[in-house]
């Protein structure tokens, strides 16, 4: 198969673009429901980390390769006006990701805006160490976040072969933590699921300390923890309202 790190989900028939950054052993694909939910002129894009999908090689185990990684294939992609969405881990990879670009005086720095949804602030992330935990509590953590199918859930055995990817991804989160960070200049929101027993109110308010302008909260009703699965399209409406804005 070939090696696809980032992977163009929708063609897109406008100058509207959403790039977004998967949840923990998520990858390009996970984005496809709620692609296919959004308005025929954004054009979709979506990571497929090392290790997941067609990311290809081993998994990363410390965000700093990720995040030069996702840099460079950035560079002769993003468009202006460009929407960054990250999703759980995905969201604390987007925000260093942005720290990067505007580090590097991209051009199209200063008009790209980033979406966080349900993730925990880096700073929290230092205190689970969940990737110390041994499988099977590993396993129920993952469960927790209610984003397995029903088949895995009742057959624990197959999960152990998504385990090392797994490991990976808490090794990834928790090194987010050891990041210095300047607070970002940049248009930012926060999705958070009214019903995420994952992300307090009080962790996505968290998130104020690294931005240097206001972070606007966006509610999603009912919303689970993996609510980006469960409730593609009013997702979905949300970033095309956001899209909308950044075109004018």
């Amino acid at each position: 198969m070939e090696t696809v790190l980032l992977e163009k989900l929708k063609e897109g028939r406008g100058s509207k673009q959403l790039v977004c950054f998967p949840y923990l052993g998520g990858y390009a694909g996970s984005f496809q429901g709620l692609a296919e939910e959004l308005p025929d002129d954004v054009e979709v894009w979506a990571f497929n980390p090392p290790g997941h999908g067609r990311g290809g090689g081993e998994p990363l185990e410390h965000i700093e390769p990720m995040l030069q990684l996702y840099y460079e294939a950035l560079l002769d992609v993003i468009k202006p006006g460009c929407l960054l969405f990250g999703h759980s881990l995905g969201g604390i990879v987007a925000y260093f990701t942005a720290e990067r670009l505007l580090a590097g005086e991209h051009p199209h720095a200063a008009t790209f805006r980033l979406v966080l949804s349900a993730c925990n602030p880096p700073y929290e992330c230092g205190e689970t160490r969940y990737h110390e935990l041994p499988d099977d509590r590993l396993i129920d953590q993952l469960i927790s976040y209610g984003g397995l199918p029903e088949e895995l859930v009742r057959e624990r055995e197959l999960l152990g072969y998504f385990l090392p990817v797994i490991h990976a991804d808490f090794k990834v989160l928790y090194s987010s933590s050891t990041l210095n960070h300047a607070p970002l200049a940049v248009p930012a929101y926060y999705l958070w699921g009214e019903r995420d027993r994952t992300v307090s109110l009080s962790s996505a308010i968290g998130w104020v300390r690294y931005f240097a302008n206001e972070i606007q909260l966006i509610p999603i009703k009912d919303g689970s923890h993996m609510f980006v699965m469960y409730q593609p399209a009013v997702v979905a409406d949300h970033l095309a309202r956001l899209l909308a804005q950044t075109s004018r």
